[in-house]
């Protein structure tokens, strides 16, 4: 990807990603690294997966949060916020990368994949290599370090010590069965799940 639009784009969404759930312009530039290896490894375009990536969450930027932050962790993602944010993130992604003159198809493909990001049967039912890549990058990263941090900017430092940490931990494991589609994903996932604890 061109390297001076990968700096103007991320000039312009870190600042409404800082506006939305904590931790989300951290959370989007590890997506990005973790599909960069997956882009080494699997089908799928750079000009697609890494402007959705960046693109992807700015959406919680225009969204009430409290039914999601106090939504159990596997309902989270059924809540109105979580859906209202893929629309509006659809929305706001349009009007960026027409600012920037990026090409009219692969905006629409970009949009078309924003829209639907967190419902991962839905992408997967688009048969877009580019759009499974999106979805399975931004799942690894519950999965890495940096979601222990991530969780706690977003609920509490105190989320994965009580009630929580079992029900996020079934959560988790189950995800590993059915958000990876890719080998590369799949083994990535499981190597991290493990030095996390999960399968403890």
């Amino acid at each position: 990807m061109d390297e001076e639009f990968e700096q103007q784009l991320k000039s312009i969404v870190e600042p409404v990603l800082q506006k939305g759930r904590g931790g989300d312009w951290e959370h989007t530039l590890r997506t990005i690294e973790y599909a960069r290896y997956l882009l080494q490894h699997e089908e799928g375009k750079e000009e697609i997966v890494i402007p959705t990536l960046y693109l992807h969450d700015i959406g919680w930027s225009q969204v009430d949060l409290k039914d999601f932050l106090n939504a159990p962790t596997a309902q989270k993602n059924g809540t109105k916020s979580a859906m209202l944010h893929m629309k509006y993130g659809a929305d706001l992604a349009k009007g960026i990368l027409k600012k920037l003159g990026f090409g009219r198809e692969l905006s629409q493909r970009i949009v078309s994949i924003i829209a639907i990001h967190d419902e991962p049967e839905k992408v997967f039912a688009m048969k877009d290599p580019s759009a499974t890549l999106v979805v399975e990058a931004d799942r690894l990263d519950r999965y890495g370090p940096g979601s222990i941090i991530r969780f706690s900017d977003m609920f509490g430092s105190t989320y994965l010590m009580n009630e929580h940490r079992k029900e996020a931990i079934d959560y988790l494991r189950y995800g590993l069965k059915i958000w990876f589609k890719t080998q590369t994903a799949r083994i990535l996932a499981e190597k991290m799940a493990r030095e996390q604890g999960l399968f403890d």
